[in-house]
């Protein structure tokens, strides 16, 4: 997932890389034709998981997505980031918002709110005016 625009230029000059190289690509004469074939699905598997990197970017970007499906707790960390790019602010702003340096911000993402406590998560989502819609808990 694209997190910040930073990584959204280093992801579209990847895919620009990619998509040279795949035009491009110079195989070994020897290598047997299932092999140039796999070569070049893999780079096309590759280039379309950053397409659609990049769309999914770009949506949260634009506004165009304000609901974030939650199956799990698990969810929670993938939320808080696409409600941050949606809301338009970037990780220093939420940082400011909240009190903390961008570099924690920065931090929690990258490692996806993993060592983040649950009041600092709350914390996150309210300063991100993220509400919970109807839910049902479930125990098996």
């Amino acid at each position: 997932m694209i997190q910040n625009e930073r990584q959204y230029k280093i992801t579209h000059s990847k895919l620009r890389d990619l998509r040279l190289d795949r035009s491009t690509l110079d195989l070994p004469a020897d290598l047997h034709p299932r092999q140039i074939l796999a070569q070049k699905n893999s780079l096309g598997i590759l280039i379309g998981e950053l397409e659609q990197e990049i769309i999914e970017y770009d949506r949260l970007k634009s506004g165009q997505v304000t609901q974030f499906p939650i199956e799990s707790l698990q969810d929670l960390p993938r939320v808080a980031i696409s409600a941050r790019i949606a809301a338009g602010l970037t990780q220093k702003q939420l940082a400011e918002k909240i009190g903390v340096q961008e570099q924690q911000i920065q931090r929690y993402e990258a490692n996806n709110y993993q060592a983040v406590g649950f009041d600092r998560l709350q914390e996150i989502m309210s300063a991100l005016n993220v509400t919970i819609g109807k839910t049902v808990m479930q125990f098996q």
